[in-house]
């Protein structure tokens, strides 16, 4: 299960010091900036280990950096050295083992290509995060990444079976899902030196798209632990996958004349109730998302007067197609859908299929776009609603842009505008897409100047408070890293946040991996 080698790491000489290669390290998607002594490259297992039981030696805090995709500042460095990974990538990096119906997969190859190699040996590979052509296999289980087919197959944790990890004392484990499960409470795990106990933290749960940091699931595995842990509990050097069967998979792209009637029949598929209906994906898109989407791609031709759209998916025994189709044909049209093919539209081919799927990501790429001419750093809402949410969620955010003063309340306008000098802004531009039939829309906030910014920052943080006080999670898929912190410790009751820094005292007793990240470390 553990090893430690004997390879040697000399910072002197092996450390990057040039501030113009470090540059490029100091950020990444979320905007974030920081600074960072040196950078190291690693490939093998044991240039790890090496690296981190020098770190470890000396107290010198830790980065992981693969292509830093991150939305919440993981991968940016506060200080101490950068680990840079390989960033090269193929399917032909992916081993699947066909008897046993697993892919294992280098940490630095990214997602779309571990589906690729699933997808060529003849299975399914369900996560589907919308960065799975940028994103790396092991940052995705860092942050438990999800996405469009979570609603069906769940976040990349769930399908995770064996990890090999680097502990901060350059410790390697190798680890496989039912192997290690805790004992009175108490993970044992056998190191170099003794063992190390980690008390297991109570179970994520499984009622509530949540990525909050170290949880397990059930029943509870070591292997929980990492998923989800940002870099700050060891480094994830390889990842084995489970696979399903390929199957053929029915997708549906539709356009809603109202929305009111979009959201009932999401309403109705979160029933389970629906005949023959049962999709992996229940992808949402309010009028605003189509707008800049058919704007940035005109080639999708959307109709003009959406209200709504709606992109859903469901895998299928090939003896079912025809049932398939029919069933959602028919509930559509009864859902109030047009029948015509400008609203309803169900692809024929795999390159139809592959083009809804374009269209799917195109729309945060679009508000990606718009952010960028503006020069102002979108405010993406990451929460997820309980169960029975789902009107008032949406409802919520609407009345949230459309009147900003009344949704902070008059002690907050006041506050603002004294700090601003300027009244708050009485609207905001916003986008709504995501994966609506988990409950968890992203809120795209486009601020168009730096008052409208100030004010973004309060209505994210007055949602997400209001999200955590029923019930809900302040982030379902991005993961907390640096941006969500604080914000984090107002909410997570005190019980949960002691659990949490008791694990990371256990794996990383000085706080060098990933600092910054998830929890407050003391």
């Amino acid at each position: 299960m553990t090893q430690r080698n004997a390879r040697r790491f000399d910072a002197d000489h092996d450390l990057e010091r040039d501030p113009a290669v470090l540059d490029r390290y100091l950020r990444d998607e979320s905007s974030y900036s920081g600074r960072a002594d040196g950078l190291v490259r690693v490939r093998t297992v044991d240039d790890v280990a090496a690296v981190l039981r020098a770190a470890h030696a000396a107290g010198v805090p830790i980065t992981f950096s693969a292509r830093r995709t991150s939305l919440t500042g993981a991968a940016v460095p506060e200080g101490g050295w950068v680990v840079a990974l390989d960033e090269t990538s193929s399917p032909d990096r992916v081993q699947v083992d066909v008897e046993r119906h697993e892919a294992t997969a280098p940490a630095h190859v990214v997602s779309a290509d571990l589906e690729v190699a699933a997808e060529r040996a003849g299975f399914f590979f369900g996560p589907d995060p919308t960065s799975r052509k940028e994103c790396s296999v092991g940052g995705a289980v860092a942050c438990n990444a999800s996405g469009a087919r979570s609603y069906g197959h769940g976040p990349w944790g769930d399908w995770v079976v064996g990890l090999t990890v680097v502990l901060a004392t350059g410790d390697v484990l190798r680890l496989r899902r039912g192997e290690h499960p805790p004992v009175g409470g108490v993970f044992e795990v056998p190191l170099a030196d003794g063992v190390l106990r980690v008390p297991c933290p109570p179970a994520r749960r499984d009622d509530l798209k949540n990525a909050l940091g170290y949880a397990v699931g059930r029943p509870p595995d070591l292997i929980d632990l990492f998923v989800g842990s940002e870099g700050t509990l060891g480094y994830i050097h390889d990842v084995t996958v489970r696979l399903l069967p390929r199957q053929p998979i029915f997708a549906a792209l539709v356009f809603w004349p109202t929305e009111a009637a979009g959201l009932d029949f999401v309403a109705r598929l979160q029933a389970k109730g629906a005949d023959g209906l049962d999709p992996m994906s229940v992808e949402w898109f309010d009028r605003r998302s189509l707008a800049l989407a058919g704007h940035r791609y005109p080639r999708f031709g959307l109709p003009p007067d959406a209200a709504a759209a709606l992109f859903v998916e469901q895998r299928h025994r090939p003896a079912d197609e025809d049932a398939v189709v029919g069933a959602w044909y028919e509930a559509l049209i009864e859902a109030g859908v047009p029948d015509d093919e400008r609203w309803l539209r169900m692809p024929r081919t795999r390159a139809d299929l592959d083009a809804f799927r374009d269209f799917r990501h195109a729309v945060p790429e679009s508000v990606n776009d718009l952010a960028r001419q503006r020069g102002l750093r979108k405010l993406g809402t990451d929460l997820a609603y309980p169960a029975g949410w789902l009107h008032r969620m949406v409802a919520l955010y609407h009345a949230a842009v459309a009147d900003v003063p009344g949704a902070l309340g008059a002690e907050a306008a006041a506050a603002f505008e004294a700090e601003h000098g300027q009244p708050l802004p009485a609207t905001l531009d916003a986008a709504m897409f995501g994966h609506i039939g988990d409950n968890h829309l992203h809120l795209n906030l486009l601020p168009r100047d730096a008052l409208e910014a100030a004010a973004g920052k309060l209505l994210y943080a007055h949602l997400a408070h209001h999200c955590a006080a029923q019930g809900g999670a302040i982030s379902g898929e991005h993961g907390i890293g640096k941006s969500k912190r604080a914000l984090l410790a107002e909410v997570l009751p005190a019980e949960q946040r002691a659990a949490m820094r008791a694990v990371k005292q256990a794996f990383d007793p000085q706080g060098i991996l990933g600092r910054g990240n998830v929890i407050d470390f003391e």
